[in-house]
């Protein structure tokens, strides 16, 4: 196992890298050397810059849309451009729009991807596709949103689906189409046509391994012919690993850095970069001086409960911003509980962030007993800033979501009883 960023790639075992070849020479069809396939539609490269999302936390986002057939040369086309065009941002997003086409051309462009960091996604600079596909009822079809900025519903066939597999994250919206079948090799002599599918068969094989992809992938490139194609579901999309999750979180116990004792960690990698949510137990309670006397005529205000744990939110804002920028305008704190309809818990800013020795905008915030109760009912918890809109900052929000270990919760929980 070895990683590239966060996500791990996975290797094939000999036998299944064997088994997988045999399962791929005897669906990919060979076509005659002397006929080259016609290259209509070649496709183009088109940059874009969005900044629509900025003020919500997303960013500037940097796209280069990918629209139309891949040619044997459309990788000479698609290395020259971006030589030419250098991603101006890491995060930079190849839009896929593609019937497919060379598949020697669409792995070297994948890999082209992949090397330069650069993100992928199924989608079309213009609203010229309907959506829907076999997984979507022809009567949902009238109800799908349409954005109302591109990307749009796009598409995404053949050797495309190769290519969009070397984006380090790669997304496909709903209403999109990535759809896979058995491909058509042009053999490279008369003489041994099979010999030709089945090393061009290992070749896939080996990208799939090298894109960290299930090996099942090809399970479902086989259910068709050349001329059909099957559309993933989202659900095989995740399970196949070909779209990427929007966060990944670990969780652990882990000391203190003074080893006093312990605290509860949760690290999550997003797109952004690498937020922290620290769990330790609050302080013991001190004593409240007496409250005022209740005016007559008027209820006594019930006395505030103590915390019982302390929270640490650091926020990453990766290229967004800088922190010392950001951490003097915090207007509101904004704690997301999980995908049930629980209340949003907004908390007035009064103790501004700081910044940590990452960059990162950190915030400590005390947590009663019933908002702990909450949290060990929740399977995911977000943290947000809002800022102060006088600042004229480039960004209204900054946030960042993560998975909440309940059981890690409350086992660290009860021991500061």
């Amino acid at each position: 196992m070895h990683e590239s960023g966060p996500f791990r790639h996975w290797r094939l075992p000999a036998m299944t890298l064997a088994a997988a070849v045999l399962l791929l020479s005897g669906a990919i069809v060979p076509a005659a050397a002397d006929t080259p396939a016609p290259c209509d539609g070649a496709m183009t490269f088109t940059p874009w810059t969005s900044t629509i999302g900025q003020q919500f936390g997303s960013g500037a986002r940097e796209y280069i849309f990918a629209d139309g057939t891949i040619c044997p040369d459309s990788d000479q086309t698609f290395q020259q451009f971006l030589t030419q065009n250098p991603p101006k941002a890491p995060n930079t997003i190849i839009v896929l729009n593609s019937p497919g086409g060379d598949v020697a051309a669409g792995l070297h462009m994948g890999r082209i991807i992949r090397q330069q960091k650069l993100w992928t996604q199924v989608g079309e600079q213009f609203p010229l596709m309907i959506g829907g596909n076999q997984n979507i009822a022809v009567p949902a079809v009238p109800y799908l949103p349409r954005p109302s900025a591109p990307p749009f519903i796009g598409y995404c066939y053949s050797s495309c689906t190769l290519m969009f597999l070397g984006g380090v994250y790669r997304t496909i919206d709903y209403g999109s189409n990535y759809g896979v079948h058995q491909f058509y090799f042009e053999g490279s002599g008369p003489s041994n046509p099979v010999g030709t599918s089945e090393i061009q068969s290992a070749q896939i094989v080996a990208y799939l391994a090298e894109m960290g992809i299930s090996p099942d992938w090809i399970t479902y490139m086989v259910k068709q012919g050349p001329t059909n194609v099957t559309n993933l579901t989202m659900k095989e999309l995740q399970q196949l690993s070909v779209i990427t999750p929007r966060w990944k979180s670990n969780w652990q116990i882990a000391p203190t850095s003074d080893r006093s004792g312990f605290y509860l960690d949760g690290a999550t990698t997003d797109p952004w970069g690498t937020h922290d949510i620290a769990f330790t137990c609050a302080p013991p309670a001190t004593v409240p001086p007496a409250p005022p006397p209740t005016p007559p005529g008027q209820p006594a205000k019930p006395p505030t409960p103590p915390s019982v744990l302390v929270v640490t939110f650091s926020v990453d804002p990766g290229v967004r911003a800088k922190a010392q920028d950001l951490m003097s305008h915090v207007q509101q704190y904004v704690i997301e509980e999980g995908d049930q309809l629980l209340p949003l818990t907004f908390l007035p800013a009064q103790d501004p962030p700081v910044v940590d020795g990452s960059g990162r905008l950190t915030v400590k915030i005390g947590l009663f007993q019933s908002t702990v109760d909450e949290f060990e009912n929740t399977p995911y918890l977000g943290f947000a800033m809002i800022f102060d809109p006088k600042a004229k900052l480039p960004l209204r929000v900054l946030q960042f979501d993560s998975d909440l270990n309940d059981t890690l919760l409350k086992q660290f929980a009860g021991t500061c009883h």
